[in-house]
């Protein structure tokens, strides 16, 4: 816990872009009976990269881990004065080894160039995963500027929940009227969440991997996040699943 609090501070210091903003969309609050049609959200492409363990991973203190990670914040400072890195963050402890979050601006091949001069990530105590991500617009630009010109720029850390969406036990690749509208209600459910700021961010992954998309909750409560997720109609009828950790990210990232 003091480890993963130090690689909070400095991280801050670092950059204080440390989550993802929810889209700049209009507000579209309608009666759950008008909801027939998807609504619209503002949305551009982020390289979305999720840090894990890696195969040389460990937990001890040494002058080496040490070393390697001040190499790994030094590496986010530059990142973030190139105005590449736009939001990041460390998560909270969990079952599948996930560390933390980079979301670049960038086009894949850059992002992957900037992630792999992290000496943490050279020498296999992290390893990234990359995704191609829809997410709202203008995520830590603001803030990121601020920084640029000035490092003291406040921030204020808060703990929130990224939800993981995958596939359900009820999944199904087929497209028929009845999982269209689905899919459709899932929007909506999403939309409302966003509008009434329960959610902070959202929005799907491409390709055909194991994570579908993200959501980022503003919840006091593990139980909290849980209850907003589950009540979206996709995950309620199974079509969909989430997986839950803790993000820490700076509050003033949101537009």
């Amino acid at each position: 816990m003091k480890r993963m609090m130090l690689w909070l501070c400095a991280a801050v210091l670092a950059y204080g872009c440390f989550s993802v903003p929810a889209p700049q969309t209009r507000a579209q609050s309608k009666p759950e009976s008008a909801e027939t049609k998807p609504p619209v959200f503002e949305i551009e492409e982020y390289q979305f990269a999720l840090l894990k363990r890696g195969p040389k991973w460990t937990a001890e203190s040494s002058p080496e881990v040490d070393k390697l990670q001040a190499g790994h914040m030094a590496n986010i400072q530059l990142m973030a004065r190139l105005g590449k890195l736009m939001a990041a963050g460390p998560l909270g402890k969990n079952d599948a080894g996930l560390a933390g979050v980079f979301i670049f601006k960038a086009p894949l091949d850059e992002a992957k160039t900037l992630a792999a001069e992290d000496p943490a990530i050279k020498a296999g105590r992290l390893a990234i995963d990359f995704y191609l991500w829809r997410g709202p617009k203008q995520i830590g630009v603001r803030l990121n500027e601020a920084y640029r010109q000035d490092p003291n720029t406040k921030m204020t850390m808060a703990k929130q929940y990224l939800a993981l969406l995958k596939r359900g036990d009820k999944w199904s690749n087929e497209s028929t009227p009845a999982t269209q509208q689905l899919q459709t209600s899932h929007l909506w459910h999403i939309r409302r969440m966003l509008d009434a700021k329960k959610y902070l961010a959202a929005g799907p992954f491409g390709g055909n991997g194991d994570i579908l998309g993200i959501v980022v909750i503003d919840a006091s409560t593990l139980d909290d996040a849980k209850a907003l997720a589950e009540a979206d109609p996709a995950v309620k009828a199974g079509r969909l699943r989430a997986e839950y950790v803790e993000w820490y990210c700076a509050k003033e990232v949101w537009p």
